[in-house]
């Protein structure tokens, strides 16, 4: 997954991600990175951060984490109040197999912002990677409390709760989610929750809100 940042320290999410060790699951679609255009002058030192935000784009698309990871750096001197950078920083960190690094930057960049919701989905990849199952939980769930059609944070839910913290109701209705905010027609996914569905005594109500 790649973010854009915009000046207001939001971000927008442009690609999906994966819970890591997951590999049967079915892959959710992604799309290309579209960086905003309005408002990436650094107001603290005037750089224009734009271009130094597409060459990191491009680095990570290629794969250069190395080059994505240093242009990522340069680019929170410049201006360390744009949340979007540090997660950028954190993925690219995750690439190269530092956790702890990957952590402190993703933590920074809640300081930033503590209802940012993709620092959050981030945060709780960290945490499955390295068997925190509570804490990934949580993570995610910050994520839906701040933006309910999260695809991933519904993604990463159904199966944290289908494989790892077993609640078939909560894999379901996640599971569920996710289908419905991806379109996804994946006969497997269908398989899953139709499994799921014949577990249960009573039937859940699935909703277009945020399961508690």
């Amino acid at each position: 997954m790649w973010l854009n940042f915009t000046r207001t320290c939001r971000l927008l999410l442009v690609t999906t991600v994966l819970l890591s060790g997951c590999a049967v699951a079915p892959a959710p679609q992604q799309g290309s990175a579209h960086p905003t255009r309005n408002n990436t002058v650094s107001q603290d030192t005037g750089v224009d951060v734009e271009a130094a935000f597409q060459a990191a784009i491009q680095h990570m698309q290629n794969e250069d984490w190395h080059a994505a990871a240093d242009q990522l750096q340069a680019i929170t001197v410049q201006d360390p109040q744009l949340p979007g950078a540090w997660v950028n920083l954190g993925i690219a960190h995750v690439q190269l197999g530092d956790a702890a690094a990957a952590e402190t930057d993703i933590q920074q960049a809640l300081e930033l912002d503590p209802q940012h919701a993709e620092a959050w989905n981030q945060l709780g990849m960290l945490y499955r990677r390295s068997n925190r199952l509570e804490d990934a939980r949580a993570a995610w769930q910050e994520v839906l409390k701040y933006q309910p059609d999260h695809v991933n944070a519904n993604w990463n839910l159904a199966v944290l709760h289908d494989r790892y913290l077993p609640d078939p109701a909560q894999a379901l209705t996640h599971y569920t989610r996710y289908q419905l905010l991806s379109g996804s027609t994946d006969p497997l996914l269908g398989q899953w929750i139709a499994a799921l569905q014949q577990q249960l005594p009573e039937p859940v109500k699935l909703t277009a809100g945020v399961s508690k």
